[in-house]
């Protein structure tokens, strides 16, 4: 059985198929939730954006121009919504690029941990900002121009803040698995 492809799924959302929603909502709520966890730190906001996420994509979905554009707006929908979270949670400003990490991690924690949890604990520690680029490029295989429309920033920018990303993870990473494979 072939899956339908997202531009199939809105013309029979549009076309008033009552089917076709729930299978967009099944193709991109796990997706979404990893990617709103990841940013969040928290499951239930995390669930609550992709709620929010979704009830937009249902009831906006006649603004989506181009179906092709259909995975990015939906991310992009996403990103508001965390962002409008993170928002509300502390009034931290969140465009400072200089800043990379919120807070330094303690390396005995680290050490403990397995390389998947490590990797995830120190994503976790960039700044948002920093941390949706790594999600979206590396976990959701975005392009870089999909990211630059989810991130209403350009693709220069794009480029930059996934550099400075990349760095200061494996700045973070490489004392940590060296100190493993020396044990």
């Amino acid at each position: 059985m072939q899956h339908p492809t997202d531009e199939q799924l809105l013309e029979r959302i549009r076309s008033g198929d009552a089917a076709a929603f729930p299978e967009l909502y099944r193709r991109y709520s796990p997706r979404l939730y990893s990617y709103c966890f990841r940013l969040l730190r928290d499951g239930q906001s995390a669930e609550d954006a992709v709620q929010e996420t979704l009830m937009k994509v249902h009831s906006e979905q006649r603004f989506v121009n181009d179906p092709r554009l259909l995975r990015g707006w939906i991310f992009t929908i996403a990103r508001n919504e965390v962002f409008g979270m993170l928002r509300k949670k502390r009034a931290v400003p969140l465009g400072d690029d200089d800043v990379v990490w919120e807070k330094e991690t303690p390396f005995e924690l680290l050490l403990q941990s397995e390389e998947k949890e490590i990797v995830e604990h120190v994503l976790g520690e960039l700044k948002p900002e920093y941390r949706e680029i790594i999600l979206l490029r590396e976990y959701e295989s975005l392009s870089y121009e999909e990211i630059a429309s989810v991130t209403s920033t350009t693709i220069s920018a794009v480029k930059s803040r996934l550099f400075k990303a990349r760095k200061a993870l494996v700045k973070k990473l490489r004392p940590l698995f060296q100190e493993r494979k020396l044990t």
